[in-house]
């Protein structure tokens, strides 16, 4: 039996699927499904970012996953191969949160959920001839019994230096417009310490020394990273990932990340004005300490990327100055800044439907940089305009030299290349008005 796990690429401002010549960090998905496939099934890895979908060769079965306006991609993509006799299972965070009967008319099958333990039950119902149309994750899968990835499906060609490995999955917080919350319901699981470093010695055994940890909030149990971060020192690898801005109040934890490699985090401030953070329910980052954390973690050799969203309750037509502003004036090496996004089953979408606020619910515009609501403190033409006026001023020639210059200088040499090759795809991305960072 022969299956292709797909990743569908997002689309531009003309709905046409957006190409790059690599995925730099790429997700975790497709190599953790094929680790629990069958064995006796042989399994291939597509990423559409970075090349045309092989359509011409058999496949007995295709399964497909994204989030956003990855959608849309993957019902274009399902279509073309229902159209060729070949079922499609489609599952992720957008076919989960959304009505399932969206999907139905492009596929043979949804999985709403985590689906590790129900993926290879579908793999068998496909070989069988008896999928069902919708399979729901009874359970989140323990953490600790996942295999190990299928790291070796994972071209050096396609996907650049760095490897994805999951330490934490899920986040305890509640922000009102995090799909990521709704998906996971606002758990939290730990994969056992020496699990984690399983999974980094199978990425050595490739050749690789970069992680991405995938993680939505890595730095969420102090006890638990610290052991971690201690047992990743003998790895001598080089990582990032994803946390909360309480880590810069563990100056001990720091010195641990760098030591055991890290050396960028990415961190979602989302604002620095608080009307904006308490209408997204995270009135807890406190903007007046963002000076001293991005300080504090740069002093442990650690460099700080920022997430932002404009266009939320509480930000007026003067967001871009003050957007613009705060990420030169903290020299933000790697800022990426969003249009607030409401997603169909999170609170935001649920509050904005109740208050009749929606203009939108065409998955097409689920990028990050369309505007499919009701903005309060501006029209949504001003917001538009705004977003591109920002992102042109962030990623001229000049911005970039002048936010690079604060970079720690124990980053290394690997480190600031990296984060220069993400500055200008993202400078590209604008000059395309494409939303910065969505491939």
């Amino acid at each position: 039996m022969k299956v292709l796990l797909i990743t569908p690429t997002a689309l531009d401002r003309h709905g046409k699927p957006i190409r790059k010549r690599r995925v730099f960090l790429p997700g975790l998905t497709l190599p953790m499904l094929a680790a629990v496939t069958p064995p006796e099934v042989e399994v291939t890895l597509h990423h559409d970012t970075i090349k045309e979908v092989p359509y011409e060769k058999h496949w007995d079965l295709v399964g497909i996953t994204g989030m956003g306006n990855g959608i849309v991609r993957g019902w274009q993509i399902a279509d073309e191969f229902r159209r060729r006799g070949v079922p499609v299972v489609l599952g992720g965070v957008a076919a989960t949160l959304s009505d399932p009967e969206l999907s139905l008319p492009h596929v043979d099958s949804v999985v709403i959920g985590e689906a590790e333990e129900v993926w290879p039950r579908v793999v068998n119902d496909a070989a069988a001839g008896r999928l069902k149309t919708v399979y729901r994750a009874e359970r989140r899968p323990p953490i600790d019994s996942l295999p190990c990835p299928r790291y070796d499906l994972m071209r050096m060609r396609d996907h650049g230096f760095f490897r994805p490995v999951q330490a934490t999955r899920g986040c305890p917080f509640h922000c009102s417009f995090c799909s990521v919350t709704k998906f996971f319901e606002a758990s939290y699981r730990k994969a056992p310490v020496e699990h984690v470093i399983r999974d980094v010695r199978a990425v050595k055994r490739q050749g690789y020394r970069h992680i991405a940890f995938i993680d939505d909030n890595m730095a969420v149990d102090f006890d638990y990273v610290a052991q971690l971060w201690e047992a990743l020192i003998p790895e001598k690898i080089t990582w990032v990932t994803q946390c909360s801005i309480h880590i810069a109040d563990h100056p001990d934890l720091l010195d641990l990340a760098y030591r055991s490699g890290c050396r960028l985090f990415s961190v979602g401030i989302e604002s620095d004005n608080e009307a904006t953070l308490e209408a997204l329910n995270k009135k807890w980052n406190r903007p007046a300490r963002y000076t001293e954390a991005i300080a504090r973690v740069r002093e442990h050799g650690i460099d700080f990327s920022t997430e932002m969203i404009v266009g939320a309750d509480g930000d007026d037509e003067r967001f871009y100055e003050k957007v613009f502003r705060f990420i030169m004036d903290h020299r933000i090496a790697l800022p990426r800044v969003h249009i607030l996004t409401p997603v169909p089953g999170t609170p935001l979408w649920d509050e904005m439907v109740e208050e009749g606020r929606i203009t939108s619910s065409d998955y097409t515009l689920f990028s990050g940089s369309e505007v499919i609501y009701e903005p309060r403190g501006m029209d949504a033409d001003a917001l538009t305009r705004g977003f591109w006026q920002l992102s042109d001023q962030l990623f001229t020639w000049t911005s970039i030299r002048r936010r690079m210059s604060a970079i720690p200088s124990g980053l290394g040499v690997f480190m600031r290349a990296f984060i220069l090759g993400a500055n200008l795809q993202y400078r590209w991305h604008v000059q395309q008005r494409i939303s910065p960072g969505i491939v």
